[in-house]
């Protein structure tokens, strides 16, 4: 019997064997095929680029095509597409070996030594079971996961040391579910909420300082910290939780959205806290606590992060020996960031991505009387798609904003408006592991969690989804927070619909700028009452230990900054 069934069951596996050989040849044939023709339509179809241009053009093309379509490692092409560039645009080689000493780069290395530090001593299953303690579905969890990283975007200045210190938290969350398909959609909720959220203040992203400094240079318009939360939190708030619920919808099934939370590995964790947690803590405290005052002092936010890491690791104080910290440091995706920093600064430095920019832009430069929505739309589209070109957010922001500005100018809107609608739109960079590092980050993990197939289907869904929500709060929203788009003489065709909206927005606009207003005076008055409260105390102290010679001298300046009884 067992003679006769063997070679049917061998005439079976050859065949599949084959077909799969076969199938897997012809998508590397569909590939190349693919590359050979995207090559040739840049060369072509630009001919008045320099060929070095079109030559880092056909590079960045082909090495998103090798990141989405092929199993190469992404980061062996990130480098063999920054090295092409390098030697194609004759850049000096220390410049491709400074891009592994970027700030960023060591921002990274020592928050992944404070994060294996952070989950060393349980802080991070600690602080995974305090967010999901009261979620009762997943649904729940995931948008308690969404406050809470909206939460952080307060604390840690940078995008990419807030993703290394949450990655430890979700870690835990993940390996207490143990599902996949709920663990892919947590790996794509976290770095989407922490990208999203930087909108809402001035120090969420280096993008938003580099928009402040030149809207301050070309206009004389201030966005300062206060001004930029009123304006940028509503929207993050809005696009975070919008986002949150397509995550959920895409990713999930109703069942898997309203299965029960069950942390079993988390259950042990309302203790109180252990020597090595309160240590770890105090350590994070202080670091986020001169992260938010780097204006003050002047230290790096990197120096700052590499302190913590040494300290984290000292003996006899930290939690965890540097040795077996730098084993849980991601290098590879240090050297991923290295490569794509590179790869960006030659698109940047060829004059690539201005030059693609400028011309996009520039087509809808006509002086004549476009629709306010469209020049809207346009703007906030093209900043939108930015991060296809210019990996770098920063860099995004030194390109676009004073193009931006330019057209505003141009067509009589408020450029400071239109600069805000940029910076807030080039945040949205989730079509590819390359478009930002919080992405790189997740997407690194091992065993990987999604592929970039469903970055690019989620960037597909919300894309336009934030087009319209950009549209409505650059239209309505922000001018009712202050930052109106139309100026004093705008060059745009305004719509019947917008210009009858305006009426009852500039009432709704005026009674809460008036209470407003109001209310920083009567702060300003009393502040001033305190501060001559706090010297009045301060004489009073000294004329203790004054000789009494000195006391009538004190005494009659007491009297001259004696408060003003009509305050």
């Amino acid at each position: 019997m067992m003679s006769k069934t063997l070679p049917p069951q061998q005439t079976q596996r050859l065949p599949s064997t084959q077909h799969i050989v076969l199938i897997e040849r012809l998508r590397n044939v569909l590939i190349m095929m693919s590359a050979i023709a995207l090559s040739a339509a840049i060369w072509l179809n630009l001919p008045d680029l320099p060929a070095t241009t079109r030559i880092v053009f056909i590079t960045f093309a082909l090495a998103i095509l090798g990141w989405t379509a092929t199993r190469i490692n992404d980061t062996y092409i990130g480098l063999v597409a920054a090295l092409v560039c390098l030697f194609v645009g004759r850049e000096s080689p220390e410049q491709f070996f400074d891009s592994l000493g970027d700030s960023t780069i060591w921002l990274l290395m020592a928050s992944f030594i404070v994060a294996a530090a952070v989950n060393s001593s349980g802080l991070a299953v600690r602080m995974a079971h305090l967010l999901a303690a009261r979620a009762r579905n997943i649904n729940a969890l995931f948008y308690a996961l969404t406050s809470g990283l909206i939460l952080t975007s307060f604390a840690i200045p940078a995008t990419s040391g807030r993703a290394a210190l949450m990655l430890p938290v979700f870690s835990a969350i993940s390996g207490a579910i143990g599902n996949p398909r709920i663990t892919r959609a947590l790996a794509l909720l976290f770095p989407t909420i922490i990208l999203l959220s930087a909108a809402a203040t001035l120090t969420g992203a280096g993008a938003h300082l580099v928009t402040a400094e030149v809207t301050l240079a070309m206009t004389g318009e201030r966005l300062s910290y206060g001004r930029w939360l009123i304006l940028g939190l509503p929207f993050a708030l809005v696009s975070s939780f919008l986002s949150c619920w397509v995550i959920t919808h895409l990713f999930l099934s109703r069942g898997e959205r309203r299965m029960p939370v069950r942390l079993t590995n988390l259950s042990n964790y309302n203790a109180r806290l252990t020597s090595a947690e309160r240590r770890v803590g105090m350590i994070v405290l202080a670091m986020i606590a001169l992260w938010l005052s780097e204006p003050l002092h002047g230290i790096h936010s990197s120096l700052v992060a590499v302190g913590g890491a040494l300290i984290v690791t000292m003996p006899f104080v930290g939690v965890i020996s540097f040795k077996d910290a730098l084993k849980q440091v991601e290098w590879n995706l240090l050297l991923f960031m290295a490569a794509t920093t590179q790869l960006g600064a030659s698109l940047q430095s060829s004059g690539g991505a201005e030059w693609m920019i400028a011309r996009l832009f520039t087509r809808f430069d006509q002086g004549g009387s476009l629709d306010l929505a469209l020049v809207v739309t346009v703007i906030g589209g093209m900043s939108l798609l930015a991060h296809l070109l210019i990996t770098s957010r920063t860099a995004r922001s030194s390109v676009l904003i004073p193009l931006v500005i330019v057209l505003g100018f141009s067509f009589g809107l408020n450029p400071t408006a239109l600069a805000f609608l940029s910076t807030v739109a080039a945040g949205f960079c989730l079509t590819l592991p390359v478009s930002a590092k919080p992405l790189a980050l997740f997407s690194q993990i091992d065993p990987p969690p999604f592929q970039p197939r469903h970055l690019t289907l989620l960037s597909a869904a919300l894309l336009p989804l934030h087009a319209m929500l950009l549209l409505v709060f650059a239209l309505y929203i922000w001018p009712l927070l202050g930052l109106p788009m139309l100026s004093a003489t705008p060059h745009v065709t305004i719509p019947e619909w917008y210009s009858a909206s305006l009426i009852g927005l500039d009432h709704l606009r005026n009674t809460p700028a008036a209470w407003f207003e109001d209310l920083i005076h009567q702060s300003a008055v009393l502040c001033d009452w305190m501060a001559e409260q706090l010297r009045d105390l301060a004489a009073r102290i000294e004329a203790f230990d004054t000789p009494p010679a000195q006391q009538d001298l004190y005494q009659s300046c007491l009297h001259e900054t004696s408060p003003n009884p009509n305050r």
